[in-house]
């Protein structure tokens, strides 16, 4: 039987579901140390990803129940840090994050969460974090400025002549577009991710961290401010108070994590509410279809 399911993941292998955002199934737990970083859901299955010690934990499950759980060794160098589902595919970016040199950026590619292709390392030298997939086009943001495009999520170009101070958090595509969004309300747009257009930013410090597709509209989530826009090109700001610092959508309902263990569920992304609290921290939230 399909299900719709929210999925939150964290920290000592924190996974719980629920089915309005509200109320919560008794939380699953793994190793202590273990961090699941990022979920999506596809294929009747949600997906979790994160790491523990030198390796990557890779995680899903049909119903949100049982999960099966694999490790991979990472290397120490291809750490899992952003995870999303298109072309019936979910794919994996990453790299070593704290590289003083090359991030050696990585994909891992997987139809099911259980057999995996990868991790096979592509172009740039800085990682790609957060991903979106639109138009047959995976569009990635990542260190530095980075910002990237592919047909397959594992042959990348990248946009020429980025800077440091137009590094992007996390995108959205949606009504024929990507969008992204950064520090001091960075916004901009674009259709091959490759040619950013529309550059707009916000007060000092109003940082967008979350961005959405919410049926008809673009909500990115930041410290203090939610902005909407159909199109990625007009924009309304609203004031929030107590906002996630990652998102989700589905069914009406925005969700997402606050430090340190909160949920925060809203129906605008303006005025949020706690439903769960957990001692361990919950580093992402997903939602789709199970089963």
């Amino acid at each position: 039987m399909t299900r719709s399911l929210f999925v939150a993941v964290g920290h000592d292998g924190l996974r719980s579901v629920s089915a309005d955002g509200k109320n919560w199934e008794p939380s699953q737990f793994g190793k202590e140390g273990e961090i699941y970083r990022a979920a999506a859901v596809g294929n009747g299955r949600a997906v979790a990803v994160g790491t523990y010690g030198g390796n990557n934990i890779l995680a899903s499950t049909p119903d949100g129940k049982t999960w099966k759980v694999i490790q991979q060794d990472a290397k120490y160098a291809h750490y899992a840090r952003g995870l999303a589902f298109g072309d019936k595919r979910f794919v994996v970016v990453g790299g070593d994050p704290g590289a003083v040199g090359s991030g050696r950026p990585f994909v891992l590619i997987t139809a099911d969460g259980e057999k995996w292709d990868g991790p096979t390392e592509i172009v740039g030298k800085f990682i790609i974090r957060r991903i979106a997939y639109g138009n047959e086009l995976w569009v990635g943001v990542g260190d530095r400025g980075r910002r990237a495009a592919s047909n397959n999520a594992t042959d990348w170009k990248d946009m020429l002549d980025v800077k440091a101070i137009d590094t992007l958090i996390d995108i959205a595509f949606g009504n024929g577009v990507f969008v992204g969004v950064g520090l001091h309300g960075l916004r901009m747009r674009t259709v091959d991710g490759l040619k950013w257009t529309d550059r707009l930013v916000g007060d000092e410090g109003e940082h967008l961290n979350a961005i959405v597709w919410a049926k008809d509209r673009f909500v990115a989530v930041g410290a203090g401010a939610t902005y909407t826009s159909p199109d990625g090109l007009k924009w309304e700001r609203h004031a929030n108070t107590d906002a996630p610092t990652t998102v989700t959508f589905g069914d009406g309902v925005f969700l997402g994590p606050r430090w340190k263990g909160r949920l925060m569920r809203s129906t605008n992304a303006i005025r949020w509410e706690e439903v769960f609290k957990s001692d361990r921290h919950i580093e992402a939230v997903a939602w789709g279809d199970v089963g």
